[in-house]
């Protein structure tokens, strides 16, 4: 299916809809998001490059609800325009289903979707390639069981399989499988505990330069802590060991053949009242890059938002990232202030600051400013 043909189903698909709201146990949904983003370093390089984006995202979901099923199905087309480097044009549909089974001890889910998307969107949380105009089409399929096996006890069982598709070869073709167990065990009606093992075999291609292939497997114990009827804590603990092999084909072959271990770790803060609510988080985890490895991640965020009458809210968010393969390292800093306001019941207002800081090992830091307006209607 080429690119015209998926634009084209994915809004006759959002056109026809809502008119599925008619029918028994059916609930559709339609929106429509229109932003202009002026950006003072679009291409984070050195060298600022001012350029306006301008956005269009139709977004449609079809809910069916029963008793023991919950299916819903999500469709969007996000059109992005640049004022001065048209060669990021891009029109990236996305379509995913949610499908769940309730028996008496046990559920069963299935996720499965499709996405395009341009490249250099995802820069700041992938490799920071931020002038590549290479378009990535991503497919992933997540089937997993929850077990009720006592009052107390509940056994997870997953499976994820994600591929990436790079229409350049910029960047490495890749797949992604993941198997997991999960046991939690309800300690008291605040207090849960959690084991996870989970074992993942990651691949990757570039064509005539590279292959990769790395194993790894992580162990993890955790907790869910209600410590209020508003705050959450939730943590754990535990430990990754890889072994990934890489075969270089140009200008001659070189086989590298690495081990790595380490330590994993989570740890998250959520509080939500009426008028208020904020989240803390850190981790440290693994990233399958684009570039065929699998790469170490400490993470922070925190975010707030605050309700300040009837039709307005205004916030923060913050984000921290560091990245390291081997010897490399990469670091990005987000800090976005916002304020939406409603208008009418469907229409909303909604603006954004947001400041980027990349920090790539190699080369010197580089800042972009971004100030955001939209409107959202939802039918």
């Amino acid at each position: 299916m080429n690119k015209l043909t998926k634009s084209i189903t994915v809004a006759a698909l959002l056109a026809t809809l809502p008119a599925a709201s008619l029918a028994a146990g059916l609930v559709a949904d339609f929106s429509l998001d229109a932003n202009a983003t002026y950006d003072d370093n679009f291409l984070m390089n050195d060298q600022d490059q001012e350029s306006w984006i301008y956005s269009l995202k139709p977004d449609a979901s079809l809910i069916y609800i029963s008793p023991v099923t919950t299916s819903e199905l999500k469709a969007s087309l996000a059109l992005k325009r640049y004022s001065e480097f048209d060669r990021f044009d891009s029109e990236d549909p996305a379509f995913d289903w949610k499908h769940s089974y309730q028996r008496e001890r046990s559920t069963w889910t299935l996720d499965v979707g499709y996405s395009e998307n341009s490249q250099r969107d995802l820069a700041e949380d992938d490799i920071g390639q931020f002038d590549s105009n290479t378009i990535v089409e991503t497919v992933y399929a997540n089937p997993g069981v929850v077990f009720r096996v006592t009052e107390k006890d509940d056994l997870g069982i997953s499976f994820s399989h994600t591929e990436r598709d790079y229409d350049g070869n910029d960047f490495s073709d890749n797949e992604n499988q993941t198997l997991s167990i999960n046991w939690q065990r309800k300690i008291n009606p605040s207090l849960s505990t959690t084991v996870t093992i989970s074992d993942s075999q990651y691949s990757a291609e570039r064509t005539a330069i590279s292959n990769a292939e790395t194993d790894y497997e992580k162990a993890t114990v955790g907790f869910i802590y209600r410590y209020t009827e508003a705050t959450t804590i939730s943590g754990s603990a535990g430990y990754f060991q890889s072994d990934s092999r890489e075969i270089i084909g140009q200008p001659a072959v070189l086989i590298i053949e690495t081990d790595n271990s380490g330590l994993l770790l989570n740890l998250s803060l959520a509080h939500s009242q009426q008028r208020n609510q904020w989240s803390l988080g850190f981790t440290r985890s693994l990233y399958p890059s684009s570039r065929g490895n699998v790469e170490e991640r400490d993470s922070a965020n925190a975010a707030f938002e605050r309700e300040l009458s009837g039709r307005s809210s205004a916030g923060i968010s913050l984000s921290w990232h560091e990245t390291s393969f081997g010897p490399e390292e990469r670091e990005s800093i987000n800090v976005s202030p916002f304020f939406n306001y409603r208008l009418t019941p469907r229409l909303k207002f909604q603006t954004s600051y947001i400041f980027r800081s990349f920090d790539r090992q190699l080369s010197d830091e580089v800042e972009s400013n971004r100030m955001k307006m939209g409107l959202r209607y939802d039918f």
